[in-house]
């Protein structure tokens, strides 16, 4: 595949100026300090890190208690409620996955070769594009809606649940928008700020909800939307201001990203079904109880977020800037520094897991979910130890992830999330009964397989490019 730009007015393509913290490099070696200022970003590091960290901790936290709640933890929930919202909620991340290809991701990675004098005019493209995205996304929704209302193709519930997530959609889809733009600015402070408006709002609504014994999936859904409607007014208020749009910029700026998010979008499609085929295959081949016990399971193994997302969110613009300006020597320096530090957290997490990954999912989900083991399986939970052992290699397939958007090769990242879906449903159809069991074995099974498809693409891109000069535009072919 070609690696040429696709984009030709020169104006709306400004040329690449390599930077530390903003500050253009020729303006450092101007002061005679480069070296100082490099030391200073890395001594920086720690603390933006541990910024991205609170935020994503912040995201995980009410998305843990979220469940909790839906779960039966607290409140009026139910193992079924939660196999509602979770099959919904998996439909949601779909849509999320697609904007942030088309949009969130072309943010993060076109935003590093944006002069500052230049990012609000891009900020206002970029913002224009994911309304246009949303508007799409939501047209799409409507239709499937539609269908199913006529034909009554699911379950009532769940229907009605899936429903709720469509319309969700559009706000939720804004929401990460203001999150991620955030990030991509490196605006990561402000941005913990935002999570903590978000999250006091939104556990004092769903205090409500379980105060009012009136909690569901749908209900949460809603509650959730209108929350994400609040802060989002608060959000364009503050940083209204550093957005300009121009119908030429935006134009310029649809096909772009259009053309680089195309591989993010299957890519993230593919990562998506990954993670929540296994909750489909439990609810419609078995019942909602065991997709909920599942999701359950997934979800004290989800502890490990914060640190996963928050890193990675660091590491998406790094990557990128390490790349334009020290091509692949500092492309494999920043991977090899985030790759040890995520493989062994995550490798002392996963054997914590092992562990106490029982006593872990009976603490945040209640004596039900544990009856829900000595009825089905002896007593014994080993769902959650099995998808522990997943986590370093997810961590590890993030790290990869980054390098390969960074060096300008989406469609690899993309070839290998295909293999891991197709090694998924290759496991799933090995299995004459379908179980808790043999869904958990099936999902690190694929990971691992994803895994080492990316770590064998950035190699091979290493060997064959570490040569050439560094590229200063991301492909979009």
């Amino acid at each position: 595949m070609s690696q040429n730009s696709t984009v030709n007015d020169n104006s709306a393509q400004p040329e690449v100026t390599p930077s530390v913290d903003g500050i253009p490099v020729d303006s450092l070696a101007a002061t005679g300090q480069p070296v100082v200022a490099r030391r200073s970003l890395v001594s920086r590091l720690p603390m933006t890190v541990f910024w991205a960290l609170a935020a994503q901790a912040i995201l995980s936290i009410t998305r843990l208690l979220t469940s909790m709640t839906v779960g039966g933890r607290f409140g009026s929930g139910s193992e079924e409620q939660l196999g509602y919202y979770s099959s919904a909620f998996g439909v949601l991340m779909i849509l999320v996955g697609l904007h942030e290809a088309f949009v969130t991701t072309p943010l993060t990675v076109f935003n590093q070769n944006r002069k500052d004098d230049q990012r609000s005019l891009f900020s206002g493209s970029m913002l224009i594009t994911s309304v246009l995205v949303i508007g799409l996304i939501a047209a799409a929704t409507g239709v499937l809606i539609a269908i199913q209302s006529g034909f009554q193709i699911l379950k009532p519930e769940l229907g009605a649940a899936l429903v709720a997530a469509a319309a969700l959609a559009p706000l939720q889809l804004l929401r990460e928008f203001s999150r991620r733009w955030l990030l991509a600015n490196l605006q990561v402070v402000a941005s913990v700020w935002m999570e903590i408006l978000f999250a006091a709002c939104y556990l004092a609504a769903l205090f409500g909800l379980v105060y009012a014994a009136n909690v569901s999936a749908i209900s949460v859904f809603v509650t959730i939307g209108s929350v994400n409607a609040f802060g989002l007014a608060i959000w364009w208020w503050i940083y209204r201001s550093e957005f300009q749009f121009a119908s030429r910029s935006t134009t310029l700026q649809v096909s772009e990203n259009f053309r680089y998010g195309r591989w993010v979008a299957g890519e993230n499609v593919c990562s998506v079904l990954t993670m929540y085929m296994c909750v489909w295959v439990l609810t419609f081949a078995v019942d909602e109880a065991a997709a909920g016990v599942f999701f359950a399971c997934f979800t004290v193994v989800l502890l490990a977020n914060p640190f996963l997302l928050g890193i990675a969110s660091i590491l998406a613009p790094r990557a990128a800037q390490e790349f334009v300006r020290d091509g692949w020597v500092g492309l494999r320096k920043i991977l090899l520094q985030y790759g040890i530090l995520v493989v062994g957290v995550l490798a002392c997490f996963s054997g914590f897991l092992f562990i106490f990954g029982d006593e872990l999912t009976d603490f945040f989900f209640g004596p039900k979910y544990a009856q829900y083991f000595v009825d089905n399986f002896d007593g014994v939970n080993r769902i959650t130890a099995t998808l522990g052992l997943a986590m370093p290699l997810l961590g590890l397939s993030f790290v990869l992830t980054s390098g390969l958007l960074a060096a300008n090769r989406p469609f690899e990242s993309f070839y290998a999330a295909v293999v891991g879906l197709v090694i998924l449903i290759v496991a799933n159809l090995a299995f004459s009964d379908r179980t808790l069991e043999t869904a958990a074995r099936s999902f690190v099974v694929s990971i691992a397989g994803t895994m080492l498809c990316r770590l064998f693409f950035l190699i091979r891109a290493y060997r064959s490019e570490s040569g050439r000069p560094a590229a200063t535009e991301p492909s979009t072919t």
